[in-house]
């Protein structure tokens, strides 16, 4: 006989992915209680995404699981296309700076990032993973979600929750469920991928082959693993390239006559698409639930910690009690536009990497011939500045603001800094999980601890003084960090700015501001958060906030 058992929790994810999982564990990071439900047994074995990048690797920073990740990565590879195997390199793509405090581009195997983060979930009290357990329906009302759960063996668990994140994939179920509608399209070509493993070619950037015959790309992994993709032509058929002797027709040009040790091998077609909406009432979307994006950029579960990360510290402000809920309706107005610039740069690579015709092939190795010997458009594409940067223009951030060549809405750099004592640390390491005040200059003309508005206690912001040269003896100010910029990495981008920037969570600058418009740029982020302007001085008085 089936029993009905019920749990009651703050926050419900379906699908333990990449998506999901770095969520959970920002919210048991906050204490949030949240489950965690997958239909699978466990996290993914098979390789799926093979790259990640700065901005998912400062997301791994913020749940304490960077150093723990960076094991099994290959950190800072480019790419190299040729005009076929065996042919010319006509261009080269090689990120070298660390803005964000990581190497740009860097190769890894999703079930050993998967397993990590599975494994990262056991430090929280406050959350429970639930593998072999299906959602099965859902309803929501003003109060909250009530989802209906099956187990392994048949038994039902009702869910009480105040919200639902569906992080269950392409197909999900819950976006199904929702009515909501993908718009985009689907490619008519179809992509042969090959994993393997044991592999011995030590080059470690990625080939790309942009021969219209066949465009073919290999990708380096950690621990000695590789992939392979070859465009299909329309005559072939799935069952005939997945054969043995096929198989090793395709990987002869690249492997010679040596044996190969496939570990997986299936045909994909490639999608473009973005759901219409992207949260209903209590329920969101994230991760491949709320977009598809072809592989020719490396960004599409890059793109879904993004979601994870956006959407985790607004939950966790809202569940807090630092911000209202409409707070939340920013997810995805921040998201949305930058989701869709990553698709349409995969889009254009596309262009590059599968040719449609030899005339095409040979114009694109032209103009990279041509690109190499111009400096600025060579360093363009060298160091990967044609990726678009996400800059929220709407949402939980002021419109207005600058500092050198930042403006608010953009994420900051992360430097490595230093202490009065020589020790080193990463800006984000410094802040911490939340909210952070940070000054960049000598304190001479405005300080940090002159902002007095209780705005910034009620966000628990961090103040942090970051001097942009070494000095003897680092200035004392109550109640600041003061750190020093080694690298001078600041210097270019802050100039003498000398301004406030008030971090997020994410952070994504949400204001920039001078003491003299500190009472202004708090009041206006209170609005944006929900927290009613008038109520400031209960706030700096520790009296809980009043929502709009």
């Amino acid at each position: 006989m089936t029993t009905l058992k019920r749990l009651n929790t703050q926050v419900l994810v379906i699908g333990a992915g990449p998506t999901g999982l770095t969520l959970a564990n920002l919210l048991g990071q906050a204490n949030v209680d949240t489950l965690i439900i997958d239909r699978k047994p466990g996290t993914v074995t098979e390789p799926r995404a093979v790259s990640i990048d700065d901005e998912s690797l400062r997301t791994m920073q913020a749940i304490g699981l960077d150093q723990a990740v960076l094991k099994d990565v290959v950190p800072g590879y480019g790419v190299h296309y040729f005009t076929r195997p065996g042919g010319r390199c006509f261009g080269k793509v090689e990120p070298t700076g660390k803005l964000y405090g990581f190497p740009k581009r860097n190769a890894f195997r999703q079930p050993l990032f998967e397993a990590t983060l599975k494994a990262g979930l056991e430090r929280f009290a406050s959350l429970k993973a639930r593998f072999s357990h299906e959602l099965l329906e859902f309803h929501q009302d003003q109060h909250g979600v009530r989802a209906l759960i099956r187990d392994a063996d048949g038994e039902l668990l009702e869910v009480q929750a105040a919200y639902l994140v569906a992080c269950d994939g392409g197909r999900s179920p819950v976006r199904k469920q929702l009515g909501i509608e993908m718009v985009g399209s689907s490619f008519s070509s179809r992509w042969l991928v090959v994993d393997t493993d044991q592999d011995d070619d030590p080059f470690w950037q990625t080939r790309v082959y942009c021969d219209a015959r066949r465009p073919v790309v290999d990708v380096p992994g950690p621990h000695r693993t590789r992939r392979f993709e070859f465009l299909l032509k329309a005559d072939e058929t799935d069952e005939q390239v997945l054969g043995e002797t096929r198989l090793q027709a395709l990987l002869r040009p690249f492997k010679g006559e040596a044996p190969v040790s496939i570990v997986r091998k299936t045909v994909y077609t490639f999608h473009a698409r973005v759901a219409e909406r992207w949260q209903v009432e209590r329920v969101f979307l994230a991760g491949d639930a709320a977009h598809l994006t072809p592989p020719y950029a490396g960004q599409g579960m890059n793109s879904g910690v993004r979601d994870a990360h956006n959407l985790g510290w607004k939950l966790i402000g809202v569940l807090k009690g630092k911000m209202a809920e409409t707070a939340l309706l920013s997810y995805e107005s921040e998201r949305r536009d930058h989701a869709w610039a990553l698709i349409k740069l995969a889009l254009n690579l596309g262009v590059v990497m599968a040719p449609a015709t030899v005339l095409r092939a040979r114009l694109i190795s032209s103009a990279f011939a041509l690109i190499g010997l111009l400096p600025p458009l060579r360093d363009y594409f060298l160091q990967m500045r044609f990726k678009p940067k996400p800059r929220f223009t709407k949402g939980l951030v002021l419109t207005e603001g600058e500092a050198g060549k930042l403006s608010c809405g953009q994420m900051f750099p992360q430097p490595m800094l230093t202490d009065a004592h020589g020790h080193e640390c990463l800006l984000d390491e410094a802040i911490g999980a939340g909210f952070a005040l940070i000054q960049y200059g000598a304190p001479t003309r405005q300080r940090l601890d002159e902002l007095k508005h209780g705005f910034w206690n009620h966000l628990e912001a961090k103040r942090i003084l970051i001097l942009p040269e070494p000095i003897e003896a680092m200035p004392t100010i109550p109640g600041c960090t003061v750190l020093q910029d080694r690298d001078g990495l600041l210097k270019a981008i802050l100039g003498e700015s000398n301004r406030f920037l008030l971090l997020r969570p994410d952070r994504y600058i949400a204001a920039i501001f001078d003491k003299a418009t500190e009472t202004e740029a708090a009041e206006a982020l209170q609005s944006l958060l929900g927290i009613a302007a008038t109520r400031s001085s209960e706030i700096e008085s520790g009296i809980a906030p009043a929502f709009h």
